[in-house]
């Protein structure tokens, strides 16, 4: 997908909000979701609709690998018609796949490549052959699936090949302690309606993003699957029993807005005074992860309740008009919402008083080392920022961090998307914000500065 950002300046000075936002947006759909109903509609026996389905470089690149494997998709505006392969990939001949820097279609394809018929070989970029996938290979490994990789064990990394049995792999059960990510066990529940044995995921520890696995769990029984979960007396998932028991399509399935993409507009709802923005096709109860972020915001100061707009929808308010400092710093476990971690810890820099947040680890193995590249841009704005293991202690923007008036402060995004769109939001209230290479958001949202401009226009 193009963001249209080549016609933008690089870096890209971030234009001023100049007065109160008033205004109904309408986000993509959601990544997460998009993603986990992609597999489901390939593997699925018949055809099935997405609409309102997210079209951006992750999408489009797994889209392009499930045809690779022989499924027919076909592809109008937001809406994407999947020709499901009844459980197992039609093609017959060996298959290369390069994901780019797409962390979940990477992992969700390794899992979906044990029901191809032929070997399939998954690489990356530079980025993605270092971030971890270590536990996809140890857990299909675990199944019986064949699989190969660059380096071994904890060091196992892509590119790999899997090469799948004469038949879909039996399943079982296996057993997971904390991993580096959730999207390998994701990946594999997703597929596990099609194992012959269904698939049991015992948990060992406390599960890494469990708020993710509850996510794919919720599309699992979207599409009819019974799945089963046991939880300890905390709330915490022990395990996730999905049965065998193929889907079959599902006519019309519609993808909520992306909570991921709309913090950003709540973000910046939340610090400039006055503001009143409607979150339209985002439920104010949605069990998107990023979902507990907007929360975190709301307990700063910001007003968060269901639109008037429209059912369905969420209204975020500063809950001032004349203030410099409208929210007031906190402590918050994002554990559960690491993507959306990253606007609460940039509106962090505008809130009156310290703000610490934990539960940041995976943040460190995203598309950059996400966690240095808070710290970094943090202080760049003019902001106090340090990291103790694995939390983010952030102070408010002062003439202290060095950044007078009429001062650049230029973002390195590294590449990664949620850092141009999180400081992005900054922009808008704190003159002489840059991002450097701001097409990097076109992996979730490539029309972010399109809507950004639209939001600043007097209403």
């Amino acid at each position: 997908m193009s963001s249209g950002a080549g016609l933008l300046p690089d870096p890209f000075p971030v234009p001023r909000a100049s007065g109160p936002l008033r205004a109904s947006i309408r986000v993509p759909g959601s990544k997460s979701i998009t993603n986990r109903a992609l597999i489901l509609a390939a593997l699925a026996d018949g055809v099935s609709v997405l609409r309102g389905a997210l079209r951006s470089d992750d999408t489009d690149g797994l889209i392009e690998a499930l045809r690779a494997l022989g499924c027919a998709i076909t592809v109008t505006g937001d809406s994407v018609h999947v020709h499901g392969c009844g459980g197992r990939f039609a093609t017959d001949l060996p298959v290369h796949i390069n994901l780019g820097d797409g962390g979940t279609p990477t992992r969700f394809m390794m899992a979906a490549a044990s029901l191809a018929r032929a070997p399939v070989t998954i690489d990356g970029s530079t980025r993605m052959r270092q971030r971890p996938v270590a536990d996809g290979v140890t857990l299909l490994a675990a199944l019986g699936v064949g699989i190969s990789s660059t380096g071994s064990g904890t060091n196992a990394a892509l590119p790999l090949t899997v090469t799948p049995g004469v038949a879909a792999p039996n399943g079982g059960t296996v057993r997971v302690s904390r991993t580096s990510t959730s999207q390998c066990v994701s990946g594999l529940l997703l597929c596990a309606p099609w194992f012959r044995d269904g698939l049991r995921v015992e948990f060992t520890e406390q599960p890494t993003s469990q708020s993710y696995l509850e996510l794919t769990v919720d599309e699992l029984r979207r599409w009819g699957v019974a799945v089963d979960e046991s939880r300890d007396a905390t709330g915490q998932l022990t395990a996730i029993t999905v049965p065998y028991g193929p889907p079959r399509a599902r006519p019309e399935v519609h993808i909520e807005a992306d909570a991921s993409s709309a913090i950003y507009w709540a973000a910046a709802a939340a610090i400039i005074p006055g503001s009143v923005v409607d979150l339209l096709g985002l439920p104010h109860q949605s069990r998107q992860p990023d979902m507990l972020a907007i929360q975190a915001i709301g307990a700063m100061g910001a007003l968060i309740a269901p639109s008037p707009m429209e059912q369905g929808a969420t209204r975020v308010a500063c809950a001032v008009v004349d203030s410099q400092s409208p929210l007031r710093g906190g402590q918050f476990n994002l554990s559960g919402a690491p993507d959306g971690a990253l606007a609460v810890a940039a509106i962090a820099a505008l809130a009156d008083g310290e703000t610490r947040l934990d539960g940041l680890s995976t943040l460190r193995v995203k598309e950059s080392d996400r966690l240095a590249a808070l710290r970094d841009g943090l202080i760049a704005i003019g902001a106090g920022a340090r990291i103790e293991g694995d939390s983010l202690i952030i102070t408010p923007m002062s003439a202290q961090h060095g950044r007078g008036p009429g001062a650049i402060a230029l973002i390195q995004t590294v590449r990664d998307h949620r850092i141009a769109m999180a400081f992005a939001v900054i922009g808008l209230q704190s003159s002489g914000v840059q991002i450097v290479d701001p097409g990097c958001v076109a992996k979730s949202y490539p029309a972010f500065w399109t809507d950004l401009a639209r939001m600043i226009q007097p209403q």
